[in-house]
């Protein structure tokens, strides 16, 4: 395709982005259940309203610096870090790659949100998608901020906090040692959304050229515009799900079947995947749940909550293809859940227990 086309059709893919996610921003804006809705609603739907716009926009306020750095990391990437570079400093053990991914997060402490452009990114660069992804699941759990935070929220316990770390780590490795086995070459990026050309859309590659550091700079910067663009509006849509199923679910429901040993742990999976929290704040929700629930199930909502929930799931499908985010649905849910299984037949280890053991 000649670049005049290539560059034409990317600034038309850029523009589009820009005015999807703009609507979706003046909507958010103009829509206030205080001022519109009363005299056409029942009180209780001016109420619900008003709930899902609060919740919505506390995920928007949370997450959309998250992914503003996450595109940022993106950008750089992509400009500063060449293919040959990537390559060099991947080990040459498929294992070793899966393992040194999933550690990856101890130097990128990111949330969910905005580990996924990283990871499409590097993708891109030919990074095998079995090395990425445990980057991807295990990154915004195994980081010095998230551990932190839930060693404060269960009151300076390292019980859940060696569940969920462990977990976390043992759950990403097996789906990459999984998706290495299965060895299919198939392409896993979207192609509607992949952007493998140059950021401001001629055409030419970063590799076949040297520009200034000042020229970089500013390619960064677009592309880190339109990255943000493209997905941020998807952010939104996953968001207002998200806010709009925790209104409706009923958390009564759940301290119901606290301590059904599988109930329990489908249970806090499922309020995981609805509240789409950062994986940074999770386990001060989590933690008043532990005295109604087993420690599996609390381990369940650790673990899973920052690997799949309603917003990045639609992020994912903007990123991958769709049977590939179906297939790691399948199996992050299915090793969560005997992960989980087993560990409400450990014993839980408080501080003292393992301070006994060592």
């Amino acid at each position: 395709m000649p670049r005049l086309e290539v560059a034409m059709e990317t600034g038309i893919k850029s523009n589009l982005r820009k005015l999807s996610l703009l609507s979706l921003l003046l909507i958010a804006s103009v829509f206030n259940p205080d001022i519109w809705l009363p005299a056409v609603l029942s009180r209780n739907q001016t109420d619900f309203l008003q709930e899902t716009t609060a919740i919505f926009l506390s995920i928007i306020i949370e997450a959309f610096p998250l992914v503003l750095v996450g595109v940022m990391v993106s950008s750089f990437i992509h400009i500063f870090i060449s293919d040959k570079t990537i390559h060099r400093l991947l080990p040459r053990s498929s294992i070793a790659g899966i393992a040194c991914g999933s550690l990856l997060g101890i130097f990128f402490p990111l949330c969910e949100c905005g580990i996924i452009p990283i990871v499409r990114r590097l993708i891109q660069k030919g990074v095998p998608a079995y090395i990425a992804v445990p980057f991807m699941l295990a990154a915004p759990i195994i980081n010095p901020l998230v551990g932190f935070s839930t060693y404060l929220a269960f009151n300076s316990s390292l019980g859940m906090l060696l569940y969920r770390l462990a977990g976390a780590f043992l759950c990403a490795n097996l789906i990459g040692i999984l998706l290495y086995a299965s060895g299919t070459k198939a392409a896993v990026l979207n192609p509607f959304t992949a952007d493998y050309g140059c950021c401001h859309g001629c055409g030419c590659g970063h590799e076949q050229h040297h520009p200034g550091l000042l020229m970089q700079l500013r390619d960064m910067l677009y592309h880190t515009c339109d990255e943000f663009f493209d997905m941020g509006r998807f952010l939104l849509i996953g968001s207002f799900f998200a806010a709009v199923i925790q209104v409706t679910v009923s958390r009564t429901l759940l301290l119901s079947v606290g301590q059904e040993p599988v109930v329990s742990i489908l249970g806090m999976m499922g309020f995981a995947f609805v509240l789409s929290v950062c994986s940074q704040a999770d386990a001060f929700i989590a933690a008043p749940f532990a005295a109604s629930f087993t420690p599996g199930a609390i381990a369940s909502f650790l673990i899973y909550g920052p690997m799949l929930d309603i917003k990045n799931v639609i992020m994912m499908f903007n990123a991958f293809r769709v049977y590939y985010v179906i297939k790691l649905i399948l199996l992050i849910t299915i090793i969560v859940f005997l992960l989980s299984l087993l560990i409400n037949q450990l014993p839980y280890l408080c501080l003292r227990e393992v301070l006994a053991l060592a």
